[in-house]
């Protein structure tokens, strides 16, 4: 539990240093987003992306004028 202090901690720096205070309640809610954004985006940054092919959109441009 300790880190999860710590992370606490770090993500109340970073509010502070934006001059963003938050109530009791607010500040978990908040603090659980950032964890949960942190956590996707670890896994995002661990996936093989040498295979990516994107998907090509075609728009209809006859319908747009």
């Amino acid at each position: 539990m300790k880190n999860n202090k710590t992370s606490k901690e770090y993500f109340n720096n970073l509010l502070n240093e934006k001059n963003i205070s938050l109530s009791k309640d607010d500040f978990e809610q908040s603090y659980l987003s950032y964890r949960n954004f942190r956590k996707n985006y670890s896994e995002l940054l661990e996936q093989e992306y040498s295979n990516f092919e994107p998907r090509q959109r075609i728009f209809d441009i006859k319908n747009e004028q």
